[in-house]
């Protein structure tokens, strides 16, 4: 598609000269309040015609037939969803476009290029739009350039989408793909809205909140963060209540009465995780009467490893099955009386959902070590244990005998349990209803 060259008041050098300030941005004190460094954003005046924006099918983004029946599209409820990236923007962007399309809403998920999570929505009958955009490097250097050039290609993008699909509302969950959709609707005078997941702000969305976007919360904020409206993150529905334990073991392939860790790190695994967990487990497991079993999810590339490095511990009462992956994370969860993972966003709701006794080990690189923040929140609560990845050698073992073996390790997991009604998380159905609530709500502000 050509992209029609912006005159100067249509936001690209505006885009260009905002980039230098995305550093001063990311910074969390400098967050406590950025409007103040820019000025209102006004309306841009209208672009001229050109070809229609389309959707990933090919389809125009005004005027088509209905996805579901053919017939043409008449609700001017529209709101478009900046969600791709990763599945941690994908699948809660997902949840809110099916809330709000069961409310009359048309959705419109704004992907990546050559996003796979098209197929995903194809099949959930809910169109799609793509721009070509890649994260930002922390570092400066040549990609800045190729970034900066990306971003303004991404606004006109951006800015095409708009003027042709007519959202009433945008709304960004998060991620680099968030800023662009957010800066065009500001140009325009479009309502937006961010969401973040996470207990700190990320770059886009603490970019776009200084820009004027309403900002929704999955947690509650760390530090001197932003407040924001408190929504919760939404997550499967499948997860919004535990099922019963020992027909989980049973539908898994597990002993339905023995005592079950779930240990996983995400799709592509956890390398800290899965380097300690196979000979902590052993240790464990050594000191449970009753033995122990371990559903390992260790990641596509990292699972054969994983199982040898069971194997090689050969711990007498230690049963493991270890899988690359599992789409059915309600029965993991409801197998589980203890979970080993990272402390991701997504993971802390589902947790919470669940009402999982967790130790959490957060990932070490993960930026502004928000997943830290998001861990100590369960942590302060007395929902969780948290072992940094440097001492996991040394302290899981020790962290699992005391929730699995100890006199009161029973005890101990019930508190666990018991603690998360203490956090005051919006979760399961609440979240979708709020947050849906919440993007409505700024189409009448």
């Amino acid at each position: 598609m050509h992209v029609h060259r912006a005159a100067a008041d249509q936001g690209h050098a505006h885009a260009l000269h905002f980039l230098r300030r995305l550093f001063f941005i990311s910074q969390p004190d400098g967050g406590r309040d950025t409007a103040q460094h820019f000025p209102p954003l006004q309306p841009a005046r209208q672009l001229r015609r050109q070809r229609p924006a389309r959707d990933k099918q090919g389809r125009t983004l005004v005027g088509r037939p209905d996805l579901a029946g053919g017939q043409a599209v008449s609700s001017p409820n529209r709101v478009l969803i900046a969600a791709g990236g990763t599945g941690g923007h994908f699948y809660p962007g997902l949840v809110l476009a099916q809330a709000l399309r069961g409310r009359g809403w048309e959705p419109l998920m704004l992907l990546r290029a050559n996003d796979p999570a098209a197929a995903r929505l194809e099949s959930e009958g809910v169109a799609s739009a793509e721009i070509d955009l890649r994260g930002l490097s922390r570092r400066p250097g040549p990609d800045w350039a190729v970034f900066a050039w990306k971003l303004a290609k991404a606004l006109g993008r951006c800015s095409r989408i708009l003027r042709d699909f007519e959202p009433r509302v945008v709304v960004g969950m998060g991620g680099y793909l968030t800023f662009p959709a957010v800066l065009a609707a500001r140009l325009r005078g479009a309502p937006c809205a961010v969401h973040e997941s996470n207990a700190i702000l990320g770059l886009a969305n603490r970019a776009s909140v200084a820009l004027g976007a309403a900002l929704f919360r999955g947690l509650p904020p760390a530090g001197k963060e932003p407040a924001g409206l408190l929504t919760g993150t939404p997550v499967r529905p499948t997860l919004y209540a535990a099922g019963d334990p020992a027909q989980a073991r049973l539908r898994l392939g597990l002993d339905p009465a023995a005592a079950t860790v779930l240990v996983f790190g995400g799709s592509q695994g956890a390398q800290g995780i899965n380097g300690t967990a196979p000979r902590a487990l052993a240790q464990a497991a050594r000191a449970c009467p009753e033995g122990l079993q371990v559903l390992h999810l260790a990641g596509v590339k990292t699972a054969a490893v994983v199982t040898a490095a069971y194997a090689a511990e050969a711990a007498p009462g230690l049963r493991v099955k270890v899988e690359p992956y599992l789409d059915a994370m309600d029965l993991a969860y409801a197998a589980a009386d203890l979970v080993v993972c990272r402390a991701g966003a997504s993971t802390i709701a589902e947790l919470a959902c669940q009402r999982k006794p967790a130790i959490l080990v957060p990932y070490p690189h993960a930026t502004g070590r928000h997943q830290d923040a998001n861990a100590r929140l369960l942590v302060e609560a007395g929902a969780a244990r948290l072992v940094s990845e440097e001492l996991l050698a040394f302290r899981l073992a020790g962290e699992l005998s005391d929730l699995l073996s100890s006199e009161k390790a029973h005890q101990r997991r019930a508190g666990m349990s018991a603690a998360y009604g203490r956090l005051g998380l919006p979760i399961g159905e609440q979240v979708v209803g709020r947050l849906a609530d919440a993007v409505e709500a700024v189409c009448r502000t």
